[in-house]
């Protein structure tokens, strides 16, 4: 006769991967059936084994703008490996409206970052952390660097999300503005720098001369990568890195080469890597090269990826090189380098897309500072 085990019975290590293997609206349901359970889906180690698992597939976000409703929102596509299998939509859209309960539109979105996405609203200056996975939510305290004279408006930032690489793990926002001083008709200087940290729930100001954030570009995309949170300059003639440890800006050169064409910033394969093309035309065959930093200031080119035709813009750049893109006929693909092929995501007829993003699923909570190293 056949001894049947129970699933309680068998060793700890072994649960622990058996869950790690199982999506997140399952686990939350599952933390209620016993005390155990629960202690072993908080724990920061089963939730880094999660979010690393291969079988937590890497789906896509799109960020989008709906017409009809004059909200933005976003859409999850779950991605099949069957060529025969289109890809589906297996989630509604999130409206904004009804996380931040605001009535104005969200023009910010960064990451996402262990499956979190930092949300900002222009119009009203709130910031928030999301987890899309669980739908935990969290508002950032309001931050107020200078005791502003009305003739103060803030004009231009720039954002960057990331976690200092200790053994606290800590998050970090960091959020750079450029004052217009309407009397003097000129900008306020310096660049004013506030740091978001986690475990404090609290904002740190300080000024910086060496860089401000209208002459840096809004990442496409995650771009932290080992301690630092990084942006490209407008003119493409150099990176910004801000270093999470001491929450100091380094300068790191890029090649004469890309001052000359249109670039982005985004990850590839665990690199910082620039996304380097010719203005896109539609109508106009345009290709993509991507240069990967090996080190400081030494670039190096990966893959050329095209020629792509009839392309209004790329929106966006995923971990592994898929770059996506938006189609004259308002269909967003995405494009595999590696592969060479294109799936179709989907059309939006009554909108248009804003952004998109490879995310996976998450069970990072928003409410502890900590949970040990993750890798992005």
């Amino acid at each position: 006769m056949v001894q049947k085990t129970n699933f309680s019975d068998l060793p700890e290590d072994l649960v622990m991967e058996i869950l790690s293997r199982f999506p997140v609206k399952c686990l939350l349901q599952l933390k209620c059936v016993s005390k155990n359970w629960y202690v072993l889906i908080e724990n920061p180690i089963f939730i880094q084994k999660h979010l690393q698992n291969i079988n937590n597939p890497t789906s896509y976000f799109v960020h989008h703008y709906f017409l009809d409703t004059m909200k933005s929102g976003f859409t999850l596509f779950q991605y099949h490996d069957d060529d025969d299998e289109q890809n589906k939509l297996v989630s509604k859209s999130h409206l904004y409206q009804d996380v931040l309960k605001t009535s104005a539109h969200l023009w910010e979105v960064v990451g996402p970052l262990n499956g979190l996405f930092l949300l900002y609203n222009d119009q009203e200056q709130d910031v928030a952390l999301w987890n899309a996975s669980t739908k935990e939510f969290k508002p950032l305290p309001m931050s107020q660097p200078l005791n502003c004279p009305n003739s103060f408006s803030l004009c231009s930032y720039k954002f960057g999300f990331g976690f200092e690489p200790s053994n606290t793990g800590d998050y970090k926002v960091v959020w750079m503005r450029d004052y217009w001083d309407m009397y003097s008709e000129d900008w306020h200087s310096p660049t004013i720098i506030s740091i978001y940290t986690l475990s404090t729930n609290s904002w740190r100001n300080f000024e910086e001369f060496k860089v401000c954030s209208r002459d840096v570009a809004k990442s496409s995309g995650n771009t932290y990568l080992n301690g630092f949170y990084y942006w490209r300059a407008c003119k493409n003639d150099k990176i910004f890195g801000f270093d999470m440890r001491n929450d100091k800006i380094v300068e790191i050169q890029t090649p004469k080469s890309f001052v000359s064409k249109q670039g982005d910033l985004s990850l590839f394969n665990d690199s910082i890597a620039m996304y380097i093309y010719e203005p896109i035309i539609v109508g106009r065959e345009t290709s993509i090269d991507i240069w990967v930093m090996e080190k400081d200031g030494y670039w190096a080119k990966k893959v050329r990826t095209g020629p792509f035709l009839n392309i209004k813009r790329s929106l966006g750049y995923g971990n592994n090189g898929e770059i996506f893109l938006e189609v004259v006929t308002c269909q967003l693909d995405i494009f595999d380098p590696f592969l060479k092929k294109n799936r179709v995501l989907g059309q939006h007829k009554n909108g248009y897309s804003l952004q998109a993003f490879g995310y996976k699923e998450s069970l990072v909570s928003l409410k502890k500072s900590s949970f040990c190293n993750l890798v992005c």
